[in-house]
C-alpha cells in the first residue's frame, strides 16, 4: 500500500472539520478526480513521487462550495487542508486584514491555510472548487530525515536535466562526497570557547579565549552595545560584553561573528557573492533574534545564530566554484545549482563542525514552509516566519504562500501574542533590526 492510500485508508471514516465550519463535508458536492498533473503545481504535495501522486489521484476528489460558503474560520482546530482549484476566496485575519485569492494566482499552489489551527477565515467570493488534503500528507513532504549525508540528501532530490548535466554540479557532488572533502572550519577562537564552556569554563578562561582575536573580540563589544539589547551603560572591553551577554551566548555569538571569517574567496565576482550571501542572513539573524525574543519560546542568541547558518551550505560551493576552471562553467550555472545544494551541503557541514541537532537542521527546515513538529513554536519555526518576513515587498513573495498560512504562524496565538502582534513587531523593530544588521553586515 503506498504512503497516500495508507493516510487515506486511517482516515476515510473520519469526519475532516465537521461541526467546525459554516459549510462541513455534506454542503459540498464531490467533484471529478483530479488529475495528477494538477497535483505536481500544488505545494508541497509535488514533493511526492509519482506514484504517490497516482495514488493520490485516484483516492481524492475536489469539491464544490457555493458563493459566500465559509470554508474555515480563525482560531478553530484542524485536521486537513484546502488548496483553491477554482474561484475567488477571501481572507480575513483575527486583527481585520483581508486579502484575496484568486485561483489563477500564484498563491493558490499553497494551502489557503495550514497548522493545527486556521490562522484566518476563509470565505467564497465566487463558486469556488477547492481540495481537502489530510495534514499527514503536509508532513510527510515535509520532513528532514536524520541521515546527514551528501550523498544521500542529494538522492533524494528533485533535480533538473539541465542542472544534472552541469560538469560544475557534478564536480562538486563528486567532490563533496568524498570520505573526507576539503571543507571550511571555524576559527580556532569558535572551537576553543565551545571546548571551554562544554567543560564549565569560567568568565576568565572565556574571555581568555575570545581576547586572542581581536577582531572578534571587537566585534562582540559592537554585539553586546547594539540595540538588540536594551542597557542604559554602553561596554567597552571583553570581559564586560561576556558580563551582559552571558556564557552561552557569547558562544553563539562568537560562533556567529566566525563564519563570516569563512567568506574568502580570490574571485571579485565570488567574492560579491558571499557579501551579498551575509548580508541576506545578517538580516535574517536580526529578525530571529527580535521574534524570538518577543515570543520567549526559543533563545535569541540560538535564533540569531540559526539565521545566520541557514545558507551556510552556499559557502563550500562558492569556495569550489572560486577554484573550478572559468571556462568549464556558465555564470547562470551558480544561481541554478546553489538552492539545490544548499540545504544537504549546509547540513553535512554543520555537523562536521559539531553543532547541535537542532541547528543540523535549520538548513533544510529554514524554506520548509509546512514544517508542523511540536504544538508550540521552536527554533525551526521562528526562522521559518522570519524568512517567509524578509521576503515581503520583494517580488519573491508574490510565488510564495501568504505568511498567515503557514503552521509556524498559527503556532502564535497564545494569550496576548497573535501573528498580526509578532510581525508588527517585527516592523515597529525595523530601526533597531538596521542597527544591529549594519554591525553584522560589517
Amino acid at each position: 500500500m503506498s504512503l497516500i492510500s495508507r493516510i487515506f485508508s486511517g482516515s476515510s471514516n473520519e469526519p475532516v472539520d465537521q461541526g467546525k465550519t459554516s459549510v462541513g463535508p455534506a454542503s459540498a458536492i464531490q467533484q471529478e478526480e483530479i488529475s495528477v498533473e494538477i497535483l505536481k503545481q500544488l505545494i508541497p504535495i509535488r514533493n511526492l513521487e509519482d506514484e504517490e501522486l497516482s495514488a493520490f489521484a485516484t483516492e481524492i476528489r475536489p469539491e464544490k462550495f457555493p458563493l459566500q460558503s465559509t470554508l474555515f474560520e480563525s482560531g478553530v482546530d484542524t485536521d486537513s487542508v484546502l488548496y483553491l482549484l477554482d474561484g475567488t476566496v477571501s481572507m480575513e485575519t483575527e486583527c481585520g486584514k483581508n486579502y484575496t485569492i484568486d485561483s489563477d494566482s500564484a498563491k493558490a499552489r499553497f494551502p489557503l491555510s495550514s497548522g493545527r489551527k486556521h490562522s484566518a477565515t476563509a470565505k467564497a467570493e465566487s463558486e469556488v472548487c477547492v481540495l481537502r488534503v489530510s495534514n499527514r500528507i503536509m508532513g510527510s513532504t515535509e520532513t528532514v530525515g536524520s541521515d546527514t549525508s551528501f550523498t544521500t540528501a542529494m538522492s533524494k532530490l528533485n533535480v533538473s536535466s539541465e542542472v544534472r548535466e552541469s560538469r560544475l554540479f557534478e564536480a562538486f557532488c563528486q567532490h563533496f562526497s568524498q570520505d573526507s572533502p576539503k571543507l571550511p572550519t571555524l576559527p580556532d577562537v569558535a572551537v576553543k570557547l565551545r571546548e571551554a564552556i562544554e567543560k564549565n569554563g569560567s568568565l576568565n578562561d572565556v574571555v581568555e579565549i575570545v581576547q586572542v582575536d581581536t577582531t572578534i573580540a571587537a566585534k562582540l563589544i559592537q554585539v553586546a552595545n547594539c540595540p538588540l539589547y536594551v542597557a542604559s551603560k554602553s561596554v567597552n572591553n571583553c570581559r564586560d560584553a561576556v558580563l551582559r551577554l552571558g556564557l552561552n551566548a557569547t558562544r553563539n555569538l562568537v560562533t556567529s561573528i566566525s563564519i563570516k571569517h569563512l567568506m574568502q574567496c580570490k574571485q571579485k565576482e565570488i567574492r560579491q557573492r558571499l557579501k551579498a550571501l551575509w548580508k541576506q542572513n545578517a538580516n535574517l539573524s536580526c529578525l530571529s533574534f527580535v521574534l524570538a525574543s518577543e515570543t520567549k519560546a526559543v533563545n535569541p542568541e540560538e535564533a540569531l545564530l540559526a539565521g545566520l547558518i541557514c545558507d551556510v551550505g552556499v559557502i563550500p560551493f562558492l569556495q569550489f566554484v572560486d577554484n573550478f576552471p572559468v571556462d568549464l562553467y556558465e555564470p547562470e550555472e551558480i544561481d541554478l545549482i546553489a538552492p539545490i545544494i544548499c540545504a544537504p551541503a549546509g547540513a553535512f557541514l554543520l555537523k562536521k563542525w559539531d553543532f547541535p541537532e537542532n541547528l543540523v537542521a535549520i538548513p533544510e527546515l529554514a524554506e520548509k514552509w509546512y514544517h508542523d513538529e511540536s504544538d508550540t513554536l521552536d527554533l525551526a519555526d521562528i526562522v521559518i516566519l522570519s524568512k517567509l518576513h524578509s521576503y515581503i515587498g520583494t517580488p519573491n513573495m508574490a510565488n510564495l504562500p501568504a505568511i498567515n498560512s503557514i503552521p509556524a504562524c498559527s503556532k502564535l496565538k497564545d494569550g496576548t501574542l497573535s501573528p498580526e502582534h509578532s510581525l508588527s513587531v517585527l516592523h515597529n523593530a525595523k530601526d533597531r533590526i538596521k542597527e544591529a544588521f549594519s554591525i553584522f553586515a560589517s
